[in-house]
């Protein structure tokens, strides 16, 4: 009896092994089973790595909790690496989208309450353009085309690219300020105001757009509209205080500035004037006076004589 009910217990622990196996696996929206979000900012003041880490982080577990689908975010050091990462969405910086604008976006970061910030010219020493002349500049080096962004869109083409004695390339805003405030190995940086820590503004240099979310992959549009509403519905918290839709028009705005600007003399067109002959005709004062002249200047006496 005993021997029968185990070979029962043995043969319904069979079949539960079976059906255990065999039973299909619930699928998630759109076929995907994970999402990959990247964040690739230099330019935004993260105060450490795992800050940055942490931002995206948090923003991956509002996707998933979106959209169903596991979603990992993962932090990089440079964009060709998310690129090769094979992310399907990403949080790039507002320069290389500019430069990279054949990613669709999905919304734009605000910092402050706004989706671009005001650039500036920072020094440790001068007042004016001319006292850094021969100077260190230090740039956030980003792979975006930093040489177009420095000589072009900060500097709109007027300065020529000798006029620092070198650049100092820094691999994000943090650093690169500090290398001038701090570390003295630069005298000028370009960042955005508020993050020059004591320097001094040369002057104005315009907005720069802040990073941008945009999809990488090709995915559903039902997941990507998911994934979007998720987005611009995330506070967080830190150097991004949260996102808004669309605004391609300032990536747009800023890859053209990063052309270069050859500027030219402008000449007006000249109006049209209408006057009479007589103001520019200067009539001889005598031309109305009558006289007679002598019949002989009209004659010549020859010197020999006549045959």
């Amino acid at each position: 009896m005993r021997n029968w009910i185990i070979g029962i217990a043995a043969a319904l622990g069979a079949i539960s092994g079976v059906v255990l196996v065999t039973a299909p696996v619930e699928s998630q929206p759109g076929g995907v089973e994970k999402l990959t979000v990247g964040i690739y900012t230099p330019t935004v003041e993260f105060s450490t790595a795992q800050a940055r880490l942490a931002y995206i982080q948090g923003l991956a577990k509002a996707i998933e909790s979106n959209t169903g689908i596991k979603t990992e975010g993962q932090s990089f050091a440079s964009l060709s690496a998310l690129k090769q990462a094979g992310v399907d969405f990403a949080v790039i910086d507002g320069q290389c989208y500019a430069v990279n604008g054949g990613f669709k976006l999905l919304a734009t970061a605000e910092i402050g309450g706004e989706p671009t910030r005001s650039w500036g010219l920072f020094a440790s020493t001068g007042t004016d353009m001319q006292s850094l002349r021969g100077k260190k500049l230090s740039y956030v080096q980003t792979g975006c085309n930093d040489s177009a962004f420095i000589d072009n869109a900060m500097l709109e083409s007027e300065v020529d690219s000798n006029f620092f004695s070198s650049r100092v390339s820094k691999g994000d805003l943090v650093a690169a300020v500090a290398e001038v405030a701090s570390y003295k190995g630069a005298q000028a940086v370009f960042a955005p105001i508020g993050s020059q820590k004591g320097l001094t503004k040369i002057f104005d240099t315009g907005s720069v757009p802040n990073p941008a979310f945009v999809e990488v992959g090709d995915l559903d549009p039902a997941i990507t509209a998911k994934v979007a509403s998720a987005v611009t519905g995330y506070g967080g918290a830190g150097a991004i205080s949260g996102w808004s839709a669309g605004g391609k028009q300032l990536f747009q705005s800023l890859a053209g500035r990063m052309g270069r600007s050859v500027k030219s003399g402008v000449f007006a067109a000249p109006e049209s004037v209408r006057f009479d002959a007589k103001d520019v005709l200067v009539e001889p004062p005598t031309l109305s006076d009558t006289d007679l002249t002598p019949i002989r200047q009209h004659f010549a006496r020859p010197k020999g004589r006549m045959q």
